[in-house]
């Protein structure tokens, strides 16, 4: 018999790859228990609910992010630029209707649940947070700062946003060139940026590094 723990990464794995590649509506317990090789008492030993099953997957989802995705960014590629490059790639491989595993992007599924299911929500966002939090160090990193200001935690969200909706637009579509030219322009503004910050000219900083916002509806 297997170990109980491996029967319950089995079950959180399967159901994190079918509801991220049919969605959670669509995803029977019945389906994941027969793709996981699990007993109906092993699932509900684990996970009384499917709910409780969403949750774990959440959580999984957001471990592998930092532990092996952000960190695995972090080890092997230096610069803001060079991240948020590896970083689309990260997205490009996940936003494709045959890609090899589950994860990012985190929109298509937190459209879905949607307000109804509180303790979800509240997970997505912070997987969210976690990722634009990791973005921002990468900024404050290349300007010698520790740790982050309003400027670079504004330029993380801008490219976690970015990257979220171009995989939402590639998922659909079922092409990744809507990654492909969100990269690339997210490396336009980077490098813009950091010619900007060098050279003190060019255009005003759209968010004040003492945290104000500007009046983004009248540019």
């Amino acid at each position: 018999m297997a170990p109980r723990s491996s029967t319950r990464e089995r079950l959180i794995r399967t159901a994190g790859e079918l509801f991220w590649r049919q969605g959670y509506a669509a995803t029977g317990v019945s389906q994941i228990m027969k793709r996981a090789g699990a007993t109906s008492g092993s699932f509900y030993h684990f996970f009384p609910t499917k709910d409780e099953l969403l949750l774990a997957v959440l959580d999984e989802v957001r471990r592998r992010t930092e532990d092996e995705v952000l960190d695995g960014i972090e080890s092997t590629t230096t610069g803001a630029a060079g991240r948020v490059a590896a970083l689309a790639e990260i997205y490009r491989a996940h936003a494709v209707p045959d890609a090899a595993d589950y994860g990012l992007p985190l929109g298509a599924l937190a459209a879905e649940i949607g307000s109804g299911h509180e303790s979800a929500r509240r997970r997505i966002d912070d997987g969210y947070e976690a990722v634009v939090e990791r973005v921002a160090s990468w900024f404050a990193e290349a300007d010698g700062r520790r740790p982050h200001v309003a400027g670079d935690r504004r330029t993380a969200e801008l490219v976690v946003a970015s990257l979220e909706g171009a995989a939402l637009m590639a998922l659909v579509g079922g092409r990744a060139e809507p990654v492909d030219a969100c990269a690339e322009a997210l490396t336009v503004h980077i490098e813009g940026r950091a010619r900007s910050q060098e050279s003190s000219q060019g255009l005003p900083p759209l968010v004040e590094e003492t945290g104000g916002v500007g009046d983004w509806k009248a540019w």
